[in-house]
């Protein structure tokens, strides 16, 4: 009598009111998506700034036909960001060097982070439609307000390429043992994808460790296990290597500041993740402890139950993510422990590790049906939904900043002939480049010169 409840139970939910609530969770996960387009459109404002104007002398070279591939390889910092350049330029010819344009594909980029989770979660955890709305966390994730320095800054291309091909590239090592048929295509796929993660950011570089843990622990045959093996890691290698030939490493001594002070460089590593969830270093700060006691609970569960294997693709996703915080605090361990969670570009990369450790409770609770592992994911879930109120709240208050000030430096730029070094100070530091490229741009009719552009042609209201 049990059992005869039991499955009428289960076709009631995988019927008309499962299909409902499928739909129901489907608008959910992609409403954050929406908002994220409505607030590019709401606050984002086009003008070169800071980073991006090492992007103005490719358009010079592009039209006097002088531009080579030496130009977009060239180092800016410490990256090499071959596909974001080119990207700059396709996108810019296309729309007179619009960056609001370059917001929306930043957008894009979250988008496809966004549908490849999605599937790797329904793929993974294989939940019915009607348990679709356990995403939504996820979709709140990926769309986090805490990003709104790289949702309304068009040169952050890079971090997004970074972050989209660097996911895809796992998801599909993943479909390697799932998936039988055109596995050379796929892994093919996967090296090119994290080829490019590789040259958008130093970061990026990240992923071949990390794909190179998932397919150790996939579940694949064994010839076919060990050559996919073999040849990412040969791959990742010449990746590596041809990243570092000719790299002057900027700022030498700041490489040693997180070793010579590993306590300092521990405490900017704890609100780098933290900084995923929370705005204050202080709630950073228990954040990233917290995160990590989750992180391990969940490896430790997993692990002990003998099925790390299963869980290749989301131990290898929070790896990716943990191994990108490493390159990001010896860096910037030196500017101060705080600096992490300022520094609002980070932002997207600790996500990825809170979407992992979320992902890792949900398949464990589903499985398991213990009350420690549902009550682990209640608790991560309550902090994500709390971080996104608060995110929500701050980044409507901080996108208002940001276009105000942005609409005043679009027309600093516009009347740079007129203006003083103080005031072009805060386009960027250097303002011997400001004036230098700024005439490129008006005699291309590019940015705050093309004739669409919504520059202000008066000062605005102080």
């Amino acid at each position: 009598m049990r059992v005869e409840q039991k499955a009428a139970k289960t076709t009631k939910m995988t019927g008309p009111l499962g299909r409902a609530l499928g739909f129901f969770s489907l608008l959910l996960i992609l409403l954050p998506a929406t908002f994220g387009v409505l607030y590019v459109h709401t606050f984002g404002v086009s003008v070169v700034d800071s980073d991006a104007w090492s992007v103005v002398p490719l358009f010079d070279k592009w039209f006097s036909g002088t531009l080579h591939v030496s130009d977009l390889w060239s180092q800016h910092n410490a990256h090499r960001s071959l596909f974001p350049n080119i990207a700059y330029i396709l996108l810019g010819v296309l729309t007179e060097y619009n960056n609001v344009a370059e917001m929306y594909l930043i957008q894009a980029c979250f988008f496809v982070t966004l549908v490849v989770l999605l599937l790797a979660f329904i793929d993974d955890i294989r939940i019915r439609p009607s348990w679709l709305f356990l995403f939504v966390p996820v979709a709140l994730l990926i769309f986090s307000l805490r990003q709104y320095k790289n949702m309304l800054n068009g040169y952050q291309i890079n971090f997004a390429f970074t972050e989209m091909f660097g996911v895809l590239a796992l998801f599909l090592l993943y479909l390697l043992a799932r998936r039988r048929s055109f596995r050379k295509v796929v892994f093919a796929t996967a090296l090119a994808s994290a080829t490019v993660a590789s040259y958008s950011v130093l970061a990026g570089l990240m992923v071949w460790p990390a794909g190179l843990l998932q397919l150790f622990l996939s579940p694949s045959e064994r010839p076919h296990k060990r050559v996919y093996t073999i040849l990412w890691g040969l791959c990742g290698i010449l990746v590596w290597v041809v990243y570092f030939i000719g790299w002057d490493a900027p700022g030498k001594g700041t490489l040693l500041h997180a070793i010579q002070h590993p306590l300092r460089g521990m405490h900017y590593y704890m609100n780098l993740l933290g900084s995923s969830l929370f705005w204050r270093p202080e709630s950073a700060l228990l954040g990233g402890l917290l995160l990590i006691c989750l992180a391990l609970v969940s490896l430790l569960l997993i692990y002990k139950d003998g099925r790390l294997g299963e869980y290749r693709f989301w131990v290898s996703l929070g790896l990716y993510s943990l191994l990108i915080l490493g390159s990001i605090m010896v860096g910037n361990s030196e500017l101060g422990v705080n600096q992490a969670v300022h520094a609002k570009r980070y932002t997207t990369f600790p996500i990825l590790a809170v979407v992992a450790v979320y992902a890792m409770l949900a398949k464990t609770a589903l499985e398991r049906r213990s009350v420690p592992n549902t009550v682990l994911l209640v608790a991560l879930s309550g902090v994500i939904l709390l971080s996104a109120s608060i995110s929500y709240r701050e980044g409507i208050k901080k996108g208002r900043e940001e276009r105000a000030h942005n609409e005043e430096q679009a027309y600093v730029l516009y009347t740079y002939e007129s203006q003083s070094d103080d005031a072009l100070s805060e386009l960027m530091r250097r303002t011997d480049v400001v004036r230098k490229q700024a005439p490129t741009l008006q005699r291309l009719g590019y940015n705050v010169f093309s004739e669409e552009s919504q520059a202000p042609r008066a000062e605005p209201n102080q």
